[in-house]
């Protein structure tokens, strides 16, 4: 079993489903990020979910390049003194970790796709197995959830989402509750910049990993047809920490849409 490392920051505000989306909006519009430790570490699991050496990276970089000076490493042996001039004089210990932030950061941007691949599919399994209007034989699976998924003109093919899917699936119940929050930001049109999962954590990671918990504890149960394996691996899942968790966990689930029902009886997967 593997659980996340991270600070503890307060959650008692985000309690319910409701709560959580009036405090994001609240955040959203103040553009303000309040817990950008707990953000960073977040940003490498989702990033790197099984290179445990990119995620130290990650982290590294940035506490090297953030924090103040008076914390930056540096030397008082007089013998270094003599031998090489201070680190300061070249801009410190940020001046090598600038470089490698930046290409790590790149490395996120480039992933982003396959993260929102990875949260529809995961978010379309719990709306299949949330929607009472349609029952499921074997129970909602990643196999009807790429189906769906592929109804969507401008996701890529089958392939790709399969491939999204294996990357990520570690990781999915997070990048569904950041999705999903993501969705509150944008604007009629869907247009809205700040849309991303990424602005999600970086803006309300307390209300992400929420959110994710009561996801996690849905993709943790074994299919109840035949005590099939869960949706998630448990021996590989990132967990939320216990100490993030909400009093009462909740799932956060979408009404599948008409063609969806369609398409789903049409193959007879009901």
């Amino acid at each position: 079993m593997r659980t996340m490392h991270l600070p503890d920051i307060p959650v008692a505000a985000a309690q319910s489903h409701e709560k959580c989306i009036e405090l994001y909006s609240e955040r959203l519009s103040a553009n303000e990020a309040r817990w950008p430790d707990v953000s960073v570490f977040l940003s490498a699991y989702l990033a790197w979910p099984g290179d445990e050496e990119r995620r130290n990276s990650f982290v590294a970089t940035y506490l090297a390049r953030f924090r103040r000076a008076s914390e930056e490493i540096g030397s008082d042996s007089p013998a270094d003194a003599k031998t090489s001039l201070p680190l300061e004089m070249f801009g410190g210990i940020s001046a090598i970790a600038e470089p490698a932030f930046d290409q790590l950061t790149n490395e996120i941007g480039q992933v982003q796709r396959k993260w929102l691949l990875t949260a529809d599919i995961f978010q379309s399994i719990v709306d299949m197995a949330f929607d009472k209007r349609i029952a499921l034989r074997r129970g909602a699976s990643v196999s009807k959830a790429v189906d769906l998924c592929e109804l969507e003109q401008r996701l890529p093919g089958h392939s790709q989402l399969r491939g999204a899917w294996s990357e990520f699936h570690d990781v999915a119940h997070l990048l569904a509750a950041g999705a999903y929050l993501a969705h509150v930001g944008l604007s009629d049109d869907g247009s809205k910049e700040e849309a991303s999962i990424l602005n999600s954590i970086w803006i309300a990671p307390e209300i992400v990993l929420a959110l994710a918990y009561g996801l996690q504890q849905f993709g943790l149960q074994p299919k109840p047809i035949r005590n099939e394996s869960s949706i998630l691996k448990p021996d590989t899942l990132w967990r939320v920490p216990d100490y993030h968790k909400p009093e009462k966990p909740f799932v956060v689930f979408r009404l599948l849409t008409e063609t969806q029902l369609e398409f789903l009886n049409s193959r007879r997967v009901a």
